[in-house]
């Protein structure tokens, strides 16, 4: 008798499948509900964080850049950085009021300078920018900059092929309007 692939690997599959069914009915009655609030749990954890990301999202959008959330059992912890004991406060209700929480521990610092929402979004506007600008002047040269930007002081690291290319990219980011300095990490490759 013959066999397409596709029947064989469906027969081995079902197979499969039986075979972990007889494995997990071979399990007692107490591992097998153990398993069971094991991944209602995991996936409970899951759609907390999910829950107060969210939240966090629209308090300040930069809040889930700047903030780590991590679930489990239950418990929130948060770890990171805000711009106003008022933000971390609020951040904190908020993820109180996410159904499930049994508590939150917070690790979250009040730095003033922390970027916003929009400065983070013009950060990642001005790293396209020069990295279009870089690519221009440097074709696949360009491939192994890194571009990174923190209101309008862009930084460049990585390596370039010679100190030619690098002059150009040097030269391609401080023409980028908006770019009020660069910091030059670059090497040239030996």
């Amino acid at each position: 008798m013959q066999f397409h692939r596709s029947t064989l690997a469906a027969r081995l599959c079902a197979g499969l499948a039986a075979g972990a069914l007889i494995a997990l009915s071979a399990c007692s009655k107490s591992d097998q509900e153990q398993t069971q609030r094991a991944l209602e749990q995991a996936g409970g954890d899951a759609w907390i964080c999910t829950q107060v990301r969210t939240a966090a999202t629209t308090l300040d959008p930069a809040t889930v850049s700047l903030v780590k959330i991590e679930c489990h059992s239950g418990t929130v912890t948060m770890d990171g950085q805000v711009r106003s004991a008022q933000e971390r406060e609020q951040l904190v209700a908020a993820a109180r009021n996410v159904q499930g929480v049994k508590s939150v521990v917070t690790h979250v610092r009040v730095n003033p300078k922390a970027p916003t929402g929009n400065e983070i979004a013009d950060d990642v506007a001005l790293e396209a920018k020069v990295h279009v600008a870089i690519a221009g002047q440097t074709g696949v040269n360009a491939l192994k900059i890194n571009v990174s930007s923190h209101k309008g002081v862009v930084t460049l690291d990585g390596t370039v092929p010679s100190p030619a290319i690098k002059t150009v990219a040097l030269e391609a980011a401080r023409g980028v309007n908006g770019v009020k300095r660069v910091v030059d990490k670059l090497a040239v490759q030996r």
